[in-house]
């Protein structure tokens, strides 16, 4: 099988970030939108078509640059705590197993639309660092989730023992997101708590590529 460089995606969560933020900024500077009632009305929609939206959403993320955080956070505010929960934990593990079904079973032109062989490589070396419990600590961090469910589905990696370890990071990482957002009361908490959360995860990415690098 062999592989190309293709499109590039990983930067634009950064850049749908930054608009978010921007954004909220201005609009709360010239007092334009209500951020109350916006969480009142996101609580408001039925909860079967918010439920679908997000889990939807969560699943395509392995395709699409969806910031998969935010929508997390956005289960707990608009489902609450049980049902929020359920749902990200089962969208985060669809979205992963479509990624390992698409590195198995996809042709070589798909596949390097969402991987390239230098992405691979990186994730061999992180395989050999942290072994199978790579897959738990890539899932909480957003950069590395598709592109490790798709490289375990090359490697052919046992379904059970990659989504077993997924499932052992996928829990405490939407259990914490879920909380958050069940308890936010406005915008500005939903925005900072996906922005807090984006961060720390794409600091902790740097800091694990470090020491893998590091790694003889």
């Amino acid at each position: 099988m062999s592989y190309e460089t293709g499109v590039r995606w990983k930067w634009i969560p950064f850049v749908v970030l930054a608009f978010v933020l921007l954004s909220w900024l201005v609009f709360e500077a010239l007092d334009l939108i209500d951020f109350e009632g916006v969480v009142t009305w996101v609580r408001g929609i039925d909860p079967v078509w918010a439920a679908v939206a997000i889990f939807g959403l969560l699943v395509v993320d392995v395709l699409l640059p969806v910031p998969s955080t935010p929508l997390i956070v956005l289960a707990g505010t608009a489902l609450g705590l049980p049902l929020g929960l359920a749902l990200a934990i089962i969208g985060s593990l669809g979205s992963s197993a479509a990624g390992y079904a698409l590195g198995r079973f996809a042709r070589p032109w798909l596949v390097r639309r969402v991987v390239t062989i230098d992405e691979l490589t990186e994730m061999r070396r992180w395989g050999r660092q942290f072994g199978p419990w790579f897959f738990g600590v890539a899932r909480g961090i957003p950069m590395m989730a598709e592109t490790v469910s798709v490289s375990a589905g090359v490697s052919r990696v046992p379904f059970r023992t990659f989504l077993l370890y997924t499932l052992v990071g996928t829990v405490p990482i939407c259990a914490a997101y879920v909380l958050a957002g069940s308890r936010a009361e406005t915008v500005e908490e939903v925005v900072m708590i996906s922005a807090a959360g984006f961060l720390v995860t794409v600091g902790l990415f740097y800091l694990l590529r470090r020491l893998v690098k590091a790694a003889p």
